[in-house]
């Protein structure tokens, strides 16, 4: 029967093709969509018979949640509404190559975010590593805070890491914030030093809203470490589907259904 293939990058920057499910791309499309999902059943009092939810991987490589996490961060940074755009760059001649520039200026960071508090007070960011094309790391800052000149930033920065040019860039409509997320992350490349592209402050993205599983009391967890596809084949093929949220379904019984039975 036809397979999904979803094709991503290891880290020896070779293609890699995961194969999920054999239920068709129908069905895979159905239940979520990211090749490396695992699964949760669950039961509820709310409902008459047992969940089955998707559970993603979210990870930023992943052809499916990376998109997701895009848009998902995107919305969720307009919402801070940040009120400047702050690049921070590194100087090469201060470095043997640019993965020693990465871990260096990458342990300055919090001592930059101390020195701008000390100066302005509440300043709250999120920050996008990003490489140029000859390589060398930068970082980009959607911030709230106070008026910052440029002057300070500069001066802090090189203080810290020799580089003195910085960009600052003031966000006058909270619109552009989405474009300015997706295109920084959006054109995001393999970087051998780290996964951790995406990081910020405590305070910076405003409380998340409760998700709809959070009010469903879930009990009797079965945590099961295959893609759901294969768990539906295998073990809930004569089960209906009803959709409940976003990656989670009820498993009714299908009445008068014959052979093997779902659990």
């Amino acid at each position: 029967m036809p397979r999904t293939d979803c094709t991503t990058t290891d880290p020896d920057d070779k293609p890699r093709t995961h194969l999920v499910g054999s239920l068709g791309t129908a069905l895979h499309d159905f239940l979520g969509g990211c090749p490396h999902a695992r699964t949760l059943v669950a039961h509820s009092a709310l409902f008459e018979h047992p969940i089955l939810v998707a559970l993603a991987c979210k990870r930023w490589g992943c052809c499916h949640c990376g998109r997701i996490r895009v848009a998902q961060l995107s919305t969720n940074v307009k919402r801070a509404k940040p009120n400047k755009l702050i690049t921070l760059t590194v100087d090469p001649k201060f470095f043997e190559s640019p993965r020693e520039a990465y871990d260096k200026t990458r342990r300055k960071l919090c001592d930059f975010n101390k020195a701008i508090r000390k100066e302005v007070g509440e300043f709250e960011y999120l920050r996008v590593l990003e490489i140029t094309k000859a390589g060398w790391p930068h970082y980009h800052m959607l911030c709230r805070s106070k008026y910052i000149p440029k002057s300070v930033i500069s001066d802090v920065w090189a203080k810290l890491t020799g580089a003195t040019i910085v960009d600052v860039k003031a966000l006058k409509n909270c619109d552009n914030v989405y474009a300015y997320v997706t295109k920084y992350l959006g054109k995001q490349t393999y970087i051998p030093w780290t996964n951790r592209r995406v990081s910020w402050s405590r305070n910076f993205i405003p409380p998340a809203v409760k998700k709809e599983t959070d009010s469903w009391e879930l009990d009797n967890k079965t945590f099961i470490g295959e893609h759901p596809v294969t768990v539906i084949e295998q073990s809930y093929w004569t089960r209906e589907l009803q959709r409940i949220g976003p990656y989670a379904w009820e498993l009714v019984p299908i009445q008068g259904s014959l052979g093997r039975s779902g659990r």
